[in-house]
């Protein structure tokens, strides 16, 4: 959802409201309704500190949902490019060949995995090259102590690795259940609807128009916040990106050019499809 919807959806549930305030003002029943709704200001403080504390504790959980998924996509571009430096401990073609499977695996995350997430689901492509990774360390021969060293080390940037990719993809999933999504929205109209109801024709339209308003934005802008939250990796201003993963190809591909002990050819595209298996 873009900036510019949400700003629609925020005007019109505002304009609504003072259409419906407008309108309740100029009821038969207004002074009636307006009178006794008054006489209840207790259950209205009850529907609003019910509804403010539902609210805080929804936007807290989907804040800490999006941190998570956050640190998970920073845990495993570092670790692709620890793996990435710890690969120039080998052997030039075992480097070459860890090398481009791991270029092959970002570039698959970057271009197939984000839209995979905005869809709750998991890449393919992103697999198979997790996979043919996988199989390149367990064919590594390690023979110096630098090697051998190396390759328990290249175990723990693997798991660290799996563990980033875990954590983003089980954040991908919706934290906000519908049932809640439902209560949120209740509590929401009934809200702005307390307030539209205690307003009495008797009193300014300027000020009460000016509290509708007031409580419409913010009570939309809250919902709204909580769906940005609820989709960490949607296509939209302020979501996660790739970009850690971007940089630490770019680190590598830099890295890989100032050695000069190896030519790294990724055998993929520039979108992460394979053109060849790796041998």
């Amino acid at each position: 959802m873009t900036l510019v919807a949400q700003a629609g959806i925020v005007l019109g549930v505002t304009v609504i409201s003072v259409g419906l305030l407008w309108a309740a003002r100029r009821g038969p029943y207004n002074e009636r309704f307006a009178g006794e709704v008054g006489e209840h200001n207790k259950a209205f403080d009850f529907l609003g500190t019910a509804f403010a504390v539902l609210l805080a504790f929804v936007v807290l959980e989907a804040y800490d949902s999006y941190n998570s998924a956050k640190s998970g996509t920073e845990l495993e571009a570092q670790a692709v490019l620890e793996l990435s430096r710890t690969a120039e401990a080998f052997e030039p073609d075992e480097n070459a060949r860890l090398k481009g499977a791991l270029v092959c695996y970002g570039r698959a995350v970057i271009h197939d995995g984000w839209p995979a997430m905005r869809e709750e689901s998991s890449s393919p492509l992103v697999n198979d090259w997790s996979t043919r990774f996988r199989q390149e360390v367990l064919a590594l021969t390690p023979s110096t102590f630098i090697q051998k060293d190396s390759f328990r080390q290249m175990l723990i940037e693997q798991d660290e690795r799996i563990e980033g990719r875990r954590t983003r993809l089980a954040e991908a999933i919706r934290v906000v259940p519908l049932p809640l999504w439902i209560v949120l929205l209740i509590g929401a109209a009934l809200t702005i609807g307390w307030v539209i109801l205690s307003a009495g024709r008797k009193g300014s339209f300027l000020v009460q128009g000016a509290v509708v308003v007031s409580v419409s934005i913010m009570v939309m802008s809250a919902l709204l916040l909580v769906w940005f939250l609820d989709h960490p990796f949607a296509d939209e201003h302020g979501a996660i990106t790739p970009i850690e993963m971007e940089h630490a190809l770019h680190t590598i591909e830099e890295e890989t050019e100032a050695s000069r002990l190896t030519e790294v050819a990724p055998p993929c595209t520039a979108e992460g499809d394979p053109v060849e298996r790796l041998n």
